[in-house]
């Protein structure tokens, strides 16, 4: 399976293409109903991608700080995987109980994506109707995707930076809605 999402990684000469492709390929893996893509720009994660997010979940999450309560904050703090397998019962998750409700989810998976040298490119999300727990070869799978995916993200970034990047996506995303 590694192979193959790599395969079809490879095959994106923009880095459009590239967002998109990593997170059709996350969430099959995952059999997830939802996901999404964030990317670091200054001090936030900016949401860049998403398939199946409605607009409420869209505005809690068009940017995030480190410091927030929801997994992607969490594992962009501790630089690994967080995953919350029920947001009802999570601590840490109360603040954003009231979208993940709207939004239709249970449970969510946040993987970094980390360059091989160490770049903090972004995040990738998985979040799923009901309580689940993404099995370890799952996990596994999408650790080491994301080093090849954060690889390539910054290879197909062309002569602009990532941040710059981030904000474009970013931007088309959110003008989308209007």
């Amino acid at each position: 399976m590694l192979e193959q999402m790599n395969q079809r990684l490879k095959g994106c000469a923009t880095f459009e293409d590239a967002v998109g492709t990593i997170l059709r390929d996350v969430v099959a893996l995952h059999g997830a109903e939802f996901g999404n893509v964030q990317l670091v720009a200054g001090d936030s994660l900016l949401l860049v991608d998403e398939r199946g997010l409605e607009i409420p979940f869209l505005i809690a999450f068009r940017e995030v700080r480190k410091s927030d309560g929801c997994a992607c904050a969490r594992a962009w703090r501790s630089k690994a995987a967080v995953i919350v397998e029920d947001v009802q019962d999570d601590e840490a998750y109360t603040e954003f109980i009231e979208v993940a409700q709207e939004a239709g989810y249970r449970s969510v998976q946040s993987t970094p994506l980390i360059a091989s040298d160490g770049t903090f490119v972004g995040m990738v999300s998985t979040l799923f109707a009901n309580m689940h727990k993404p099995s370890r070869i799952e996990m596994e799978t999408v650790q080491a995707y994301s080093r090849l995916a954060a690889d390539h993200l910054k290879k197909v970034s062309a002569d602009k930076n990532l941040q710059e990047r981030a904000r474009t996506l970013h931007q088309k995303l959110y003008a989308q809605l209007h």
